[in-house]
């Protein structure tokens, strides 16, 4: 007998108040003193039972960059805030988030004790102050995760690339890997979910992916390469048609433009 919608997204609801209770303390309180592989190890833990309360299964395709990738930029299509747990829950790594995020409740908050790095999107100069923190984190051996689309999308398509954040790329010397990220039903069919787009809310998004019965997040790590001899602007284009070839290759009647 199935549970009803209800039941099921009050039980999980419960259960992720108790979760992210444990984590703020332990963001807000043990990681200041805390080792950089322990906090890592803390933050892919914690992500991958935020996926499981959830309900997320979670396929993983490709090359995985392992646990402590040293300079390292992954860039990913971006679907949802769900992404950056998705992510997380294989390989941890600093996100480039919208400064936006900082004021959400709870999940700011968790986001600013793991060490993400906030942009304002609409002021140019912020750019080049971000690109700088960037390289620095990477020069510390840390892996960075940027949206190159700079919002999320629908899924059903990729939005155009932005080239801005990937100077650091090239500044810090680090090895590119483009992720591919999608959400299914159990059949491997689009589903949409997770996706967290328009005047939608964070809570409104929270409560349909707590009602979503069958929800499966796709990784999909394409081949890394070094950013030797690119200027950002190629690199972008090489990063955006890899990207665009897998999301065609298992959405043949999507249009990825």
């Amino acid at each position: 007998m199935r549970t009803p919608l209800f039941c099921l997204r009050l039980s999980r609801l419960c259960r992720l108040i108790s979760h992210f209770a444990k984590g703020l303390f332990k963001v807000t309180f043990r990681f200041p003193s805390m080792a950089l592989e322990d906090r890592v190890n803390y933050i892919q833990k914690w992500s991958k039972q935020f996926t499981q309360i959830l309900g997320v299964r979670l396929r993983v395709q490709g090359i995985e960059p392992g646990q402590y990738p040293s300079q390292h930029m992954l860039l990913a299509n971006h679907i949802s805030w769900l992404d950056i747990f998705v992510l997380d829950s294989v390989t941890v790594s600093r996100f480039v988030a919208k400064s936006e995020l900082k004021s959400w409740p709870i999940i700011g908050r968790l986001c600013i004790g793991s060490g993400t790095l906030f942009i304002e999107r609409d002021r140019k100069r912020d750019t080049a102050r971000v690109n700088q923190a960037i390289v620095t984190a990477l020069n510390e051996g840390h892996c960075i995760t940027v949206f190159p689309e700079g919002t999320t999308g629908c899924g059903r398509q990729l939005l155009p690339f932005r080239s801005s954040l990937l100077q650091a790329a090239i500044d810090g010397k680090a090895t590119i890997q483009p992720v591919y990220l999608r959400y299914t039903d159990a059949e491997g069919k689009y589903s949409d979910a997770a996706t967290y787009i328009g005047n939608m809310s964070i809570a409104q998004s929270a409560w349909r992916i707590l009602g979503t019965r069958s929800l499966h997040a796709e990784i999909n790590f394409l081949a890394p390469f070094p950013t030797e001899h690119e200027n950002r602007r190629t690199l972008t284009q090489f990063v955006e048609a890899r990207i665009c070839t897998a999301h065609q290759a298992l959405n043949p009647q999507s249009s990825s433009a």
